[in-house]
């Protein structure tokens, strides 16, 4: 007894036996093919977007001239002196016209007021009302003081101070 094998299934099949005993197929005739289709890759894969992202044609750009902080010596301006010496005298505030206002009316703080030192003008004036009119005594010696010093000397302790209530 010769046996062949099921196209099907491969099992042993007796050559007397029409059909297959374990899968029922027919053994005469060959068995149905399975379609045999591998994974293919889709046909279009995911492609880069033709026109990507572009920077802006003018991007911003810094000025050609920066700004430059104004150097300043006790707080007034340079002038560009080369020779060691600044030029005070720039501001438009009298040395004469302090002096005096701080000897006749310097308990009020007014040449505080004209210097442009408002908060120290206020002082003056408090302090004045605080111990009855005697700061117009060291208001007194500070018109003398400023009557006698130099302009330039003036201009850095008085205009160009950073203090608001600047005394001798």
């Amino acid at each position: 007894m010769a046996s062949i094998y099921c196209s099907n299934c491969g099992q042993p099949v007796s050559d007397q036996s029409p059909f297959c005993p374990n899968c029922g197929a027919q053994v005469g005739q060959p068995a149905p093919q399975q379609p045999q289709q591998a994974y293919q890759q889709p046909q279009q894969a995911y492609q880069q977007p033709q026109q990507a992202y572009q920077q802006p044609q003018q991007a911003y750009q810094q000025p050609q001239q920066a700004y430059q902080q104004p150097q300043y010596a006790y707080g007034a301006p340079q002038t560009g002196n080369n020779n060691g010496s600044s030029d005070y005298g720039t501001s438009g505030k009298s040395r004469t016209t302090a002096g005096l206002l701080a000897l006749l009316l310097g308990g009020f703080g007014i040449h505080y007021f004209y210097l442009g030192k408002a908060a120290g003008g206020l002082v003056c004036l408090l302090l004045s009302l605080i111990t009855c009119g005697l700061r117009a005594i060291l208001t007194f010696i500070q018109g003398i003081v400023i009557m006698t010093m130099k302009q330039e000397d003036f201009e850095r302790k008085f205009v160009y101070s950073n203090s608001f209530m600047p005394l001798f």
